[in-house]
């Protein structure tokens, strides 16, 4: 493919709206469900590379998970994850295709406590190619990098093809988004069969797709087993910034792996058909009064000063001393791994006999193994996301 940019864009005009970091593509758990790429200040001088592709590439033709027709290389060695979308490049095994990062994803307070950072912290060191998310991309750096293929999570086909043009750069949208309903999930298993047949990896997203089946096969079964089924909460879902008690999810992976009640199931109350943040009234939580509480450790500051207030100090999770911290399933966007290790700790918890056999630390490091390639539980331990039994007074 030719990579030479058109002489009508070499200059692109600066837009002056900034964006910040933590109101980026809904990735973060300070973040926003969407929004629109920006070019960046830098992008505003962006001359031609003149770098000629080889004549002697060849080509396939796939459809993204935007219905775009994108010619990518048939032999792709460098490659971009855009958007929350280095993850999954992770997952299937070819982080040494990986030839830039975002910001976002090399800083302590975010990228340094997601599991695929943490299992592979040698990706902080690669070049900055974006500032975070869906906004500001740094065209020129993506240039020097020289992709031959881009990843770019949930964006409009529109979008997708302006960046294409560009930079002259096959750009593939993907699904990055919420797991957790039927819809989703089946979206997902596309979009990483999809990154499998460009990254020359479908045998391994095969694998990917299979292994989370069978993680949700034994959950189930285990859980299904019990002749308890108490009702649970998880309050301070992540969406448009970090959120408190009344901010919940109606398809909660780890509760949807379990079949548990879910106060906010839409099947009881109508919230919603998907995984997603919704927020409730605080007379609809005490009314649900869920009998246990599993917060994510990001929104725990949050959702315990909520708790503060004497109208939830009879709530049963709170009486009865049955409120437990998990690690961030939605921390720059959805750590499918994670989704997977709370809900073996939630099992514990919930149906002990079922899980007898079950350390959920244990379980965890072997899931991170799987999808990440090392174990990280310890350090995610270290940075306040473990797994937690709290105390409310």
């Amino acid at each position: 493919m030719n990579k030479t940019l058109k002489k009508s864009l070499v200059t692109i005009l600066s837009i002056f709206a900034v964006v910040t970091i933590v109101m980026s593509c809904g990735c973060t758990s300070e973040a926003t469900e969407s929004s629109d790429i920006k070019n960046n200040d830098e992008n505003s001088n962006l001359d031609p590379k003149g770098l000629d592709a080889d004549k002697n590439t060849e080509f396939i033709t796939v459809t993204d998970m935007a219905g775009r027709t994108v010619q990518v290389p048939k032999k792709v060695d460098r490659t971009i994850g855009l958007a929350c979308t280095l993850r999954e490049i992770v997952y299937l095994g070819v982080k040494d295709k990986v030839i830039g990062i975002e910001e976002v994803e090399s800083d302590e307070k975010i990228g340094m406590r997601m599991p695929y950072m943490l299992a592979n912290p040698e990706l902080a060191d690669l070049p900055i190619v974006n500032k975070a998310g869906k906004t500001q991309q740094y065209y020129e750096r993506i240039l020097t990098a020289n992709p031959d293929v881009i990843f770019l999570g949930n964006q409009e086909a529109e979008i997708a093809d302006d960046m294409q043009e560009k930079l002259q750069i096959p750009v593939v949208v993907v699904h990055a988004t919420a797991i957790g309903s039927k819809e989703q999930n089946a979206k997902y298993d596309q979009s990483l069969r999809l990154m499998g047949k460009i990254l020359d990896k479908e045998e391994r997203a095969n694998e990917i797709i299979d292994k989370m089946k069978e993680y949700e096969a034994d959950l189930m079964s285990r859980a299904s087993k019990s002749d308890k089924n108490p009702s649970v909460y998880i309050p301070g879902r992540a969406y448009y910034g970090t959120n408190g008690l009344t901010t919940t999810d109606p398809r909660w992976p780890p509760f949807e792996y379990l079949g548990t009640n879910n106060r906010a199931n839409n099947v009881a109350y109508g919230v919603d058909n998907v995984s997603k943040g919704v927020s409730v009234s605080e007379e609809q939580l005490i009314n649900w009064n869920p009998e246990y509480m599993f917060i994510p450790s990001t929104a725990f500051k949050m959702v315990e000063k909520d708790l503060e207030k004497p109208e939830f100090k009879e709530l049963s999770a709170i009486k009865n001393d049955n409120v437990y911290k998990v690690p961030p399933f939605r921390l720059y966007s959805y750590n499918k791994g994670t989704a997977i290790a709370d809900a073996y700790y939630i099992g514990k918890i919930l149906y002990p006999d079922q899980f007898a056999d079950i350390d959920p630390v244990e379980k965890a490091d072997e899931i991170y193994i799987f999808f990440n390639g090392n174990p990280v539980y310890e350090e995610m331990s270290k940075k306040n996301l473990g797994f937690e039994k709290v105390n409310i007074k």
